[in-house]
């Protein structure tokens, strides 16, 4: 075989391959923006010597035009997008050619459609080609339509707007409510005091009895009132700190020092941890626990409460475990509600407000709050608090 025969076959063989090559490069490239298409992402390829930018048919549609109402160039894109945010690509852009593509080129911005909407849209790019001054060559990115998820943010914030008014409004109205309330109240009292004093002697065993139920009724309200202001002021005027939680224990045992006394009750506290939280509200959340846990216990027994706490990955989960009297299953989810009682007045005082103040205060730190409890055994409240 000659080498012209030898050169020949070579030649043969090297354009049959490279036929191949751009075959297989064609099916990629079809392949490629059929996957892009898919996705309905607006992909696009920047030239930035030739000033040539490929903008894909899924990018012009996305702002309402047809592949051939709109130029390959940067200048299509430019006269789209709001005016305001054009200087925000152009620094976003800048960062990433200074840090050499180290920082991301993503921006979102707002852009004009050709119906007059505006479309809200998520921009990601990177140099993939680089000229020798380290200034850029090629770049590629795409476009994704989050004019949805704008439009949901935006009813959000409103909601969540409206939802702060009217919590104002009704932290006012409660204030006013219960001030308007109050007073009456302690007209009430003290005339009734004034009657008990000033006729003593001239009322009889029955009206000396009715002085007293009118006494107590005023005293019952009073607090319910002060209850309700506390329940409706859980998470507001108070800046997240570091809680020792280990010196509100201490702190609350002080403050029950009376009944503590009185009932020759016994704490085994293990060492708690510090979270983070409303200290105000994580004190309330503990003396509510232990004053139940002290109060709800048979004649002649000591109270024995037991407090433990343990680290849960995401959060820490609380124990306060006493031997009183314990609680029906069927009353689980029932003794958080406000107002929801369940024993007399006679049996046992309180307002029905404090596990619901609990449940509230658990659950504005993120965590939950339940019951594990045996009649005539004790009872086991748990709550997390979220790290």
């Amino acid at each position: 075989m000659t080498q012209e025969q030898i050169k020949s076959i070579d030649t043969k063989s090297l354009v049959k391959e490279n036929s191949i090559l751009r075959r297989r490069l064609k099916d990629q490239e079809s392949m490629f923006q059929r996957i892009i298409e898919g996705t309905l992402l607006g992909y696009w390829d920047w030239r930035v010597k030739e000033n040539y930018q490929y903008l894909s048919p899924t990018f012009k549609n996305m702002f309402g035009y047809a592949d051939d109402e709109m130029e390959n160039n940067p200048e299509s894109w430019q006269k789209i997008i709001f005016e305001e945010d054009l200087p925000l690509v152009f620094d976003a852009f800048e960062k990433h050619i200074k840090s050499k593509g180290h920082i991301p080129f993503t921006y979102e911005s707002r852009y004009h459609h050709k119906d007059g909407r505006t479309v809200w849209v998520s921009c990601r790019g990177k140099v993939i080609e680089w000229a020798d001054d380290g200034s850029p060559v090629r770049v590629v990115g795409c476009h994704a339509d989050i004019t949805p998820f704008k439009i949901a943010e935006e009813k959000q914030l409103e909601y969540v707007k409206l939802l702060e008014s009217k919590n104002r409004d009704l932290k006012e109205f409660t204030y006013i409510v219960s001030h308007d309330l109050k007073e009456p109240l302690n007209t009430i009292s003290n005339f009734s005091n004034l009657v008990k004093e000033i006729y003593q002697e001239i009322l009889d065993e029955k009206g000396q009895k009715f002085l007293g139920y009118i006494s107590d009724s005023t005293v019952r309200m009073g607090s319910l009132i002060d209850s309700l202001l506390q329940f409706s002021n859980v998470g507001h005027k108070e800046i997240e700190s570091t809680v020792d939680c280990n010196t509100i224990i201490d702190n609350v045992k002080a403050d029950l020092t009376l009944q503590i006394s009185e009932t020759n009750a016994k704490f085994t506290v293990a060492k708690l941890p510090n979270i983070q939280g409303f200290k105000n509200d994580i004190r309330q959340l503990f003396q509510n626990l232990i004053s139940n846990a002290l109060k709800f216990v048979p004649n002649s027994t000591i109270p024995n409460i037991i407090i433990q706490a343990s680290d849960e990955v995401d959060f820490f989960k609380f124990s306060i475990s006493d031997n009183g009297i314990g609680i029906d299953e069927q009353h689980y989810d029932r003794i958080f509600s406000i107002f929801q009682r369940l024993h007399s007045k006679a049996d046992y005082e309180g307002t029905g407000i404090g596990l619901a103040n609990c449940k509230k205060v658990v659950e504005n730190h993120g965590g939950k709050i339940w019951v594990e409890s045996k009649i005539g055994k004790g009872s086991t409240f748990y709550f997390t608090i979220k790290k």
